[in-house]
């Protein structure tokens, strides 16, 4: 038998005052972090967004964060027009600072990839590096005016103990030098950057360039991804835009009434279930 309107409400706002009575809640999914928009398929916390990206975006203390198994990094901005979004390494370096690397990697299966444009440049690798023995560098005259105006201009190329040079190449004779990874490696798994694994002491990302002699002032630095657009919708409404009408949930993406069927210990274990307040749902 049908449960009238107002009935399902009630039994819902029952089932909530449990929830919240025993400890579960329900959260928030906030509009934005750290200045920056939070629209699908990403969200705030657990729970919001879609449930594919939920592991790798996620608001911390103000801060908007991307976790992979190499570590947390910083997103720097969304380009929801282009599907991409730039986070920083902090351990990566750039023209005005030079530092020891680790490694940066994606996860097989990720919705990310790295964006075409970025330029992914290994410094201060052995001569030893199987970089050159299986021909992973980019030998293109752009790669090769990429290196020389790190090793040229950029006066932090020393916080390493790499002695800039003329070619672009040098520093420590023949057990140094520069390497524009090639971005077809990148599309393929496993998606990582491993310094130690390759014999490199730092890298820098580029995911913007001005002009090729000014590295310090007309370069981007940072991490550029594409996200995959088939979790898009033009249609998706900016979490917060509606702050409150009637319980519902967002899972997958899409938005519909929470069934009265849908008991209290369900709840509790459907996790990845965005639960808010939308007049949608009507």
């Amino acid at each position: 038998m049908h449960v009238p309107a107002m009935a399902e409400l009630a039994f819902i706002v029952a089932l909530l005052i449990l929830a919240s009575s025993s400890g579960t809640r329900a959260w928030v999914c906030e509009p934005s972090c750290g200045g920056i928009a939070l629209n699908y398929p990403f969200g705030s916390t657990w729970g919001c967004g879609h449930a594919n990206f939920q592991s790798y975006i996620n608001c911390s203390h103000g801060k908007l964060n991307f976790y992979t198994p190499t570590g947390i990094y910083k997103v720097q901005s969304i380009d929801y027009s282009r599907n991409v979004i730039v986070i920083v390494d902090p351990h990566m370096s750039t023209c005005s600072s030079m530092q020891l690397s680790g490694a940066f990697g994606l996860p097989v299966g990720a919705p990310f990839t790295f964006a075409s444009y970025n330029n992914i440049v290994l410094i201060g690798c052995s001569s030893t590096s199987s970089l050159f023995s299986k021909q992973s560098c980019d030998s293109s005259a752009e790669a090769q005016d990429i290196c020389s105006s790190l090793y040229q201009n950029c006066d932090a190329i020393g916080q390493i103990g790499i002695i800039a040079s003329n070619n672009g190449y040098g520093g420590q004779g023949s057990q140094s030098s520069c390497c524009v990874y090639s971005s077809s490696l990148l599309q393929t798994a496993p998606y990582e950057v491993d310094l130690p694994l390759l014999q490199c002491s730092t890298y820098t990302s580029i995911y913007g360039m001005g002009s090729i002699q000014s590295p310090q002032t007309s370069w981007l630095y940072g991490i550029a991804l594409q996200y995959d657009p088939s979790f898009s919708s033009p249609q998706s409404i900016p979490y917060g835009q509606y702050p409150s009408c009637y319980v519902c949930q967002r899972a997958e993406g899409k938005v519909h009434s929470l069934s009265w069927r849908e008991n209290l210990s369900t709840i509790k274990q459907q996790s990845r279930l965005r639960i808010h307040l939308d007049p949608t749902c009507r």
